[in-house]
């Protein structure tokens, strides 16, 4: 039996700039699993100029995206169909867990809305054998014909972790393009699944069925121990939700002796409260932490249901510069902001002497809260403009002049000696 695995992908306006190129770890988590039962499987990435093997045709072919790429995987699915008819297309991945039922498609004759790796292997092992099995956590087309009817599956959520260790052969031969701006050789690892916080316009906590397993830091780190890597950027939305969590991570590196590079993200109220905590954290090998400020005013943030105070983060960022740890900072911009909105978060920058941040565009995201919301308010449906850099409802100030000042802000960036370092590879 032969698997496809593809990373279906849309451009976006800094596709060409670049600055963060990571391995599709979900691919190859996918690809561990297929390995465990003995099925050979291909992973295809436009990204990295992987393209499906030639004179080879597969008997399943796993596509998963972005919540922009949504269209494209059904286009994808499409084209897939007409060429290996016989073939099963199977879509996953986050954006489908929160949606699947848009992914109910002729072209489509399996949708996986639940990240468990064991029904995964399951229904590879149900296709591989011809066999009809109902499995929970994954949707199925009753039949070949077009209009054919769609079994809905019960929700299938993950009570404990599945330890399931990426396939890394592909960051082996990959790992000279993969960096975090100016980091470079950066492996990525994932422990936690789901989110415990709720911002209302995130879907993390939505995932897992609102069910929140946190990282196991043994297994974290011996997988570490084994990857030859520079850095290594832990991706779960929290790299510690308590103070306990954080000493038990500097405790199991101090008795491996474990000598890492680690960007992590971490909440501004976490880093506030347990600063102390910071010059153990750096010596443990945290270098970069990816903090979610989102916005500079209290009625902002409370609207995004946050539970962090803005006038805490001038301190949150001089602790974060006392002990030598990086700043990546995140804001979001909402569709009412006016000239003096946007002035007051370019003058906060300044002031506080952020040298990497991002700046999107509040974007309803399908299954949040905030979606549900503002959903009437919307200027398009076209998934490719949900990708945080362009205006999908109507704001305050003319729309030509909300987006030349939104993109003179990111102009501050190429004052950074990080992004200069980038821009040049020195």
């Amino acid at each position: 039996m032969v698997v496809f695995l593809k990373k279906v992908r849309v451009k976006t306006i800094f596709t060409a700039f670049d600055p963060v190129v990571v391995e599709p770890l979900e691919l190859c988590c996918l690809k561990s699993v297929l390995n465990n039962i003995g099925v050979e499987s291909y992973i295809i990435d436009d990204l990295f100029n992987l393209n499906p093997p030639q004179n080879i045709v597969p008997d399943a072919i796993v596509l998963t995206g972005y919540n922009v790429a949504e269209n494209q995987i059904l286009i994808d699915a499409k084209s897939y169909r007409q060429k290996f008819p016989h073939a099963k297309i199977i879509a996953g991945g986050v954006h489908i867990q929160v949606n699947p039922d848009d992914f109910h498609s002729d072209f489509v004759d399996y949708v996986c809305h639940t990240p468990s790796m064991a029904a995964f292997s399951e229904l590879i092992k149900s296709i591989k054998h011809g066999t009809e099995t109902r499995i929970d956590g994954i949707d199925f087309r009753k039949g070949v014909a077009s209009g054919s009817a769609w079994h809905k599956s019960p929700q299938k959520a993950l009570k404990e972790r599945e330890n399931v260790i990426p396939d890394r052969s592909l960051f082996r031969s990959l790992s000279h393009k993969l960096h975090y701006m100016e980091k470079r050789n950066v492996a990525l690892i994932k422990g936690s699944t789901g989110c415990p916080y709720g911002c209302s316009y995130c879907c993390c906590k939505l995932l897992n069925g609102g069910n929140y397993i946190p990282a196991d830091y043994e297994a974290m780190t011996d997988e570490m121990e084994k990857i030859s890597a520079d850095y290594f950027w832990i991706v779960d939305d929290v790299l510690f939700s308590s103070r306990a969590d954080a000493l038990q991570f500097i405790e199991i590196i101090n008795e491996k002796r474990l000598k890492v590079k680690i960007i992590g993200y971490l909440r501004a109220d976490f880093i506030l409260k347990h600063g102390d905590l910071l010059p153990l954290l750096r010596a443990a090998g945290l270098v970069e932490a990816i903090v979610g400020f989102e916005a500079t005013t209290n009625h902002e943030l409370d609207d995004y249901e946050k539970n962090t105070n803005a006038l805490d983060y001038p301190k949150v960022i001089s602790l974060l510069k006392k002990n030598n740890i990086d700043l990546t900072a995140l804001f979001m911009v909402r569709p009412d902001y006016k000239i003096k909105d946007f002035t007051n978060l370019y003058k906060f920058i300044k002031k506080t002497g952020i040298e990497v941040y991002t700046v999107s565009m509040l974007t309803p995201l399908k299954g949040t809260t905030l979606y549900e919301s503002m959903k009437d308010e919307l200027l398009t449906d076209d998934p490719r403009k949900f990708d945080f850099l362009h205006p999908v409802l109507k704001t305050s100030l003319p729309k030509w002049m909300y987006i030349l000042i939104f993109y003179g802000i990111q102009l501050r960036l190429v004052k950074s000696d990080r992004v200069r370092k980038y821009l040049t590879g020195k």
